[in-house]
């Protein structure tokens, strides 16, 4: 019990670190934008996954 209760211990210190709740690293602001949205409707019609697509069709989801 005594290794569970150190584990919930290191969790909620761990988690007391991001007030916020965000767990994730900034992007570079000067990387391009992927339009998700219209990324993942292209690839439905088109019935391909999108590491199929090739870089002129994936040019047209960046947003620089």
């Amino acid at each position: 019990m005594k290794a569970d209760e150190k584990l919930i211990m290191e969790i909620e210190e761990f988690d007391d670190a991001f007030p916020d709740g965000v767990f994730a690293i900034p992007r570079n602001p000067k990387d391009p934008k992927v339009k998700v949205r219209a990324l993942w409707d292209y690839c439905k019609e088109k019935g391909v996954d999108p590491e199929d697509l090739s870089e002129e069709e994936m040019e047209q989801f960046l947003e620089y």
